[in-house]
């Protein structure tokens, strides 16, 4: 089960820091050239249609657009590294009536088969597979879905929408997807929370993605593992009742063996990074750990 940590251009280049690391990058203008930045290149790559962002700009870009950001990211890449395409969806955030619910999903399937049309014209390099987004409001909408996109040759699939849903539905989903694909060709999109990570393992999902260390390293926030927990820093104005670190405890990750006391400063946007990267160390021990008791590779 592979963790893919979420980058954004202003995040930290998790991938230099660490070797073993998987990266998504959504293909937005501001990411463009992301790759082309990276000291060390990341061990597996996703490659995200940024579908949240251009939901909010549906009239400014096309879906050849951001098909070509994609490629541009792609031709930045190694050719030794599994990459995988995700194409455009149509997010279900916002959407209320169940008309705009199902249309949200006949737009996704409207989007995959017109990927599916433009990449069937493009040259991708041999170490590129396509990855069918799932969408769906309801079990019938979501299983019609994983149907549509299996008749349009999809072969890797990854579940959408989840953010929304409460732990226990997420596991849900999770389970009856799952059924249906199986495991190996499934990655669960934007998924974070530690019960829900267990029951990934115990499901054997073949990736999911996080930008958690980055998120709760920007709310002033510290990891640490063996038992995972969460600090907030001491000094933060952030309103939240959680037990507060004034020191850092000790820790062998990148940062914390050179300067520790730089994962508690909250002065400037340069110390939130290095944070990211201790709280990316954390997670992922944590996570090798859940992987490990449930005999997971």
């Amino acid at each position: 089960m592979d963790f893919y940590i979420s980058w954004s251009h202003s995040d930290a280049i998790f991938c230099d820091y660490y070797e073993e690391c998987c990266m998504l990058i959504s293909a937005i203008p501001d990411n463009k050239y992301g790759v082309k930045k990276f000291q060390r290149k990341p061990k597996k790559l996703i490659i995200d249609s940024g579908a949240l962002f251009y939901s909010k700009n549906p009239e400014k870009f096309k879906l050849r657009d951001i098909l070509d950001i994609q490629k541009f990211i792609i031709d930045s890449a190694p050719r030794d590294i599994p990459i995988k395409l995700v194409h455009l969806d149509e997010p279900l955030l916002n959407k209320n009536t169940l008309s705009e619910k199902f249309c949200s999903v006949e737009k996704t399937l409207f989007n995959a088969y017109e990927y599916v049309d433009l990449i069937s014209k493009s040259n991708l390099p041999e170490n590129v597979e396509l990855m069918g987004v799932i969408q769906g409001f309801d079990i019938p909408s979501t299983i019609y879905c994983i149907h549509e996109l299996r008749k349009l040759g999809f072969n890797s699939f990854g579940l959408g929408s989840m953010l929304a849903r409460s732990p226990l539905e997420q596991i849900h989903y999770m389970k009856s997807v799952t059924e249906i694909v199986g495991s190996h060709k499934l990655h669960i999109f934007g998924v974070t929370g530690i019960q829900q990570i267990k029951e990934m393992a115990k499901l054997k999902i073949a990736s999911f993605d996080s930008s958690r260390p980055t998120m709760v390293a920007a709310f002033h926030q510290i990891f640490y593992s063996n038992p995972f927990r969460t600090y907030l820093i001491s000094d933060s104005n952030v309103k939240k009742v959680q037990e507060r670190i004034i020191k850092p405890l000790e820790c062998s990750c990148p940062i914390c063996k050179i300067k520790p006391e730089d994962i508690i400063n909250i002065s400037h946007r340069h110390f939130m990074k290095l944070r990211s990267i201790h709280n990316y160390y954390h997670l992922s021990k944590t996570i090798d750990e859940i992987k490990c008791n449930e005999g997971v590779v």
